[in-house]
């Protein structure tokens, strides 16, 4: 599967810790190599009425703390978002 960040994506993941840029980097290349790796701990996001994610969306770990966020186009892995946990929440909607 193709994968590409959106100019969001972008500006989001510039604003993490440097440490966490590179797990996440490293958790691109897994997924890059499996998109089903059990490691990436991917689980498809529920619609909710308060999130604001995409319907169809799933969520990656980055670790414990962290999660990104994307939507399957055709052949593609559109990465849209990332952030905290806590973010996370409140983006989806779920708590």
């Amino acid at each position: 599967m193709k994968s590409k960040r959106t100019k969001e994506f972008k500006e989001l993941f510039s604003r993490l810790p440097s440490a966490v840029q590179k797990l996440a980097a490293a958790v691109y290349k897994v997924f890059a190599t499996d998109p089903n790796a059990a490691s990436l701990h991917s689980h498809p996001l529920k619609d909710t009425a308060k999130g604001r994610h995409r319907l169809g969306s799933i969520a990656v770990w980055i670790n414990q703390k962290y999660r990104a966020v994307y939507v399957v186009d055709g052949d593609t892995a559109v990465w849209y978002w990332c952030g905290s946990h806590n973010d996370y929440e409140n983006f989806t909607g779920v708590k």
